[in-house]
């Protein structure tokens, strides 16, 4: 045998051996753990998307709150004009605040995908103003884990607080009457605000319909829209007091 014919032999020997001792660092195939693998990725897709393709142009829970949309409503520079400024409390405030476009509890392997439906996601992103109360510690979860940021929350069993969480504005005023409130402010391109404002200065004059709340520029320009429900000043009081009957 020639050296040449050695050298390949040897160099073509190290090759199976080196092929060999490296097949067997890799971790074999978990034959039994496909089907499980399978169910977890359809269960994520469908956190993520509808189950067909379709054109949704308002969420099911937005279409819900329009039923109960007040129908006496004026033109915001009226609420302005002719409303009652109310106090507000500035909670969290940050001019530098860039908004994300996506947040890592958003991805379907955090939480189960309890926020990653895409649709929702979306929802979210066209809108620039949230409200809330603290009423409930599966609705205040969902609510900050959506919008995205974290901020304390008060109870006060005779002053309930209405929360508005602003993006890319500057609130100056808030104005109410009926049952629109206007946040009048200034547009920004970055920053975020969360104000409170008490229930007990909102007068609305149709309990049956819910609260207009708007965003809008000093002149009265509509920048965004969220409606809720109106709940008293003596929410948490009432509760307790529920809770102590039941207990009897």
């Amino acid at each position: 045998m020639s050296k040449i014919s050695i050298t390949l032999f040897m160099l073509f020997a190290f090759s199976v051996s080196y092929t060999t001792c490296y097949a067997q660092e890799l971790p074999s195939p978990q034959i039994g753990n496909s089907d499980q693998q399978v169910e977890e990725l359809e269960r994520r897709l469908e956190q993520l998307e509808p189950p067909k393709p379709i054109t949704i142009v308002e969420p099911q829970e937005e279409a819900e709150a329009k039923k109960y949309y007040p129908t006496d409503t004026i033109p915001i520079s009226e609420v302005i004009d002719k409303g009652t400024k109310i106090p507000f409390n500035i909670i969290m405030n940050d001019p530098n605040y860039k908004r994300p476009v996506y947040e890592e509890h958003w991805h379907s392997t955090y939480w189960g995908g309890r926020w990653s439906y895409i649709p929702m996601r979306i929802q979210y992103a066209l809108h620039r103003l949230f409200t809330t109360y603290d009423i409930g510690i599966s609705g205040e979860l969902n609510f900050k884990q959506n919008v995205g940021i974290n901020f304390p929350m008060f109870q006060n069993d005779t002053a309930l607080d209405l929360y508005i969480v602003v993006f890319q504005t500057t609130v100056t005023d808030v104005y109410t009457k009926g049952n629109q409130v206007v946040v009048a402010g200034t547009p920004n391109r970055n920053g975020v605000q969360v104000l409170t404002v008490k229930t007990g200065d909102i007068h609305p004059t149709d309990l049956r319909k819910s609260l207009l709340i708007q965003l809008a520029t000093a002149l009265g320009h509509e920048l965004d829209y969220s409606i809720i429900a109106y709940e008293p000043p003596d929410f948490w009081l009432k509760q307790k007091l529920k809770a102590k009957e039941r207990k009897r």
